[in-house]
């Protein structure tokens, strides 16, 4: 800390460095997760299955994801973020590319769990780092820097997978994506340096023994703050989710427009997600007032999926509901993680953070299962009902984690200074 103080000029060109390097590799995370529905036609064509069907291989992403997410915190506070993230970016970027070589449907499963196995050390391994690594008076904008990337990654896979996949077939696109991830890995496992050779300063559970650490993870499950803002991120993944997953299927059948038409709805919902997110960074620096924002955002948002099926509308009219709702889902992003911040207790970032939005990773695997059982059975218009439902739902449980955090805020402050 002294050192900092001394030297206040090189510690901005570090944090940017740090930041830059995290929200890089997690738009790898995101640009992977979406890496299968922009060619779901051609996979359709290739193997002879239904939507539904589709979507199970994506909630088998997710179900591994946030199986793995739930605990792999611990790794992340016990061996470091930096080593876990350069593993998980392998192991992720190898189920994806490894579905270019499938010749049969069901081999898309194992890989599919795989992919999701590696894409769970993300937000722990994340935001360990962030923690740690960047000065405090920079976290929530580095958090919103963090989300960014994600965003950009999803906005990213729409054009380029669908385009490399009609172009050259689906199966070429991946193998691209496979060489491009590896490289994210090895830039992350040089990084020594700059992201850390070891777990973050203070980690005490590398001095705990299994069982210690087992019944201090039991205790973080237990907490009602902790599972509240599970909640949290499994609701909003699970809108977010139908709408990335489906949302072009959704606009193809509703507007009678085709399928690569309909992906641009997707990439203008996610590129103004990105937008709102840089906004929202400010937002939430401007303001104690996180609840707030992410109630407005996510009420702007439901009312804009809803709009969609307002009779005699255009296609026009439809891209600009998926913008709008984009723009106010990237706003709440910074204040929803400084909210979940607030109910987090001292010394456990990677197994809080992991904890936490392994519900990110849930949502994501219900949310397009039933988006794409919805479409099956020829009920395209409850898609955007669904969304829409949901998104009003969760106001209620941003009040619950505000209220934690309050109550947090208020244990510290009258505890006896240590």
């Amino acid at each position: 800390m002294t050192a900092t103080a001394a030297a206040p000029s090189p510690v901005p060109t570090r944090d940017i460095a740090v930041i830059g390097t995290v929200g890089l590799v997690h738009s790898t995370s995101h640009l992977f997760q979406f890496a299968l529905p922009p060619m779901f036609p051609l996979l359709q064509a290739e193997f002879g299955v239904s939507y539904a069907a589709l979507a199970l291989v994506i909630s088998t992403f997710y179900a591994a994801s946030g199986f793995g997410q739930a605990f792999v915190g611990i790794i992340v506070d016990r061996h470091g973020g930096r080593q876990t993230l350069a593993w998980g970016t392998t192991a992720l970027s190898i189920g994806v590319g490894g579905m270019a070589f499938a010749t049969e449907f069901w081999m898309l499963f194992p890989l599919a769990f795989l992919a999701g196995a590696g894409n769970s050390v993300f937000h722990p391994a994340d935001f360990s780092i962030l923690s740690s690594r960047v000065s405090p008076r920079l976290i929530g904008r580095a958090f919103a820097i963090h989300a960014f990337g994600g965003t950009i990654g999803y906005a990213a896979a729409p054009v380029l997978l669908s385009v490399l996949g009609f172009a050259f077939g689906w199966r070429t696109a991946l193998i691209l994506a496979l060489a491009y991830g590896l490289s994210q890995a090895l830039i992350v496992w040089q990084a020594k340096d700059l992201l850390g050779a070891g777990p973050a300063p203070g980690s005490a559970i590398r001095k705990e023994s299994p069982r210690e650490i087992a019944r201090g993870f039991a205790k973080l499950m237990a907490m009602p703050a902790l599972l509240t803002a599970f909640a949290y991120l499994a609701l909003t993944s699970m809108a977010g989710g139908a709408v990335q997953s489906f949302g072009a299927a959704t606009l193809s059948l509703i507007h009678s427009v085709d399928y690569q038409t309909a992906t641009l709805a997707v990439t203008l919902f996610l590129a103004a997600q990105a937008v709102g997110i840089l906004i929202g960074g400010f937002m939430a620096d401007a303001t104690e007032r996180h609840e707030l924002v992410a109630g407005i955002g996510l009420l702007v948002a439901g009312a804009a999926i809803a709009a969609i099926l307002l009779p005699g509308q255009s296609y026009g009219f439809a891209e600009l509901c998926f913008a709008t709702a984009g723009f106010a889902i990237g706003v709440t992003s910074a204040s929803r993680d400084l909210l979940v911040k607030k109910v987090s207790p001292p010394g456990a970032t990677g197994r809080t953070f992991g904890l936490v939005y392994s519900g990110f990773d849930i949502g994501f695997l219900i949310g397009p299962f039933v988006a794409g059982v919805l479409i099956d059975l020829g009920r395209v218009d409850l898609v955007p009902v669904m969304v829409a439902l949901i998104y009003v739902l969760t106001l209620a449980v941003i009040r619950a984690v505000d209220g934690f955090g309050r109550a947090n805020r208020a244990a510290k402050a009258g505890a006896p200074a240590q």
